[in-house]
């Protein structure tokens, strides 16, 4: 599935819709996305940094799609997750890429990362286990 095609697929689904990001990269243990500033998406107004449940979610969205595949796109269920919130996320995109670290036949840990403008100095590190469809 192209990454264009995965980014219409998730059109369908609400919440995604409401986060607003694009898949960028999509291969087989791997997916990247982009999520653009929006003032919905602010959880200190006076500080104007992103709300955290925001970041974890967009994490958590990339990383149900790096260990999806098909054309339908069926997305695992989260069983848990843990998110290390690094520094604070100010006005600007968020890049997340999420790498599948174990794949079984029921169950899938994905590490995913996001960051603003440097990869090297992320805002979140997450690691999320999915029961797989």
């Amino acid at each position: 599935m192209t990454p264009d095609l995965a980014t219409q697929q998730l059109r369908k689904v609400p919440f995604f819709q409401f986060l607003d990001f694009t898949i960028t990269e999509l291969a087989e243990t791997h997916a990247a996305a982009m999520m653009p500033f929006a003032e919905r998406l602010i959880g200190n107004p006076i500080m104007e940094y992103y709300h955290g449940g925001i970041i974890a979610s967009f994490m958590e969205a990339v990383a149900a799609i790096s260990v999806s595949h098909g054309p339908d796109l069926r997305l695992p269920k989260p069983i848990n997750l843990t998110v290390d919130y690094l520094r604070p996320a100010v006005k600007g995109p968020l890049i997340t890429e999420a790498t599948v670290k174990r794949r079984g036949k029921r169950m899938a840990s994905v590490r995913a990362v996001c960051w603003q403008d440097d990869g090297s100095r992320p805002v979140a590190d997450g690691l999320y286990h999915f029961l797989m469809v």
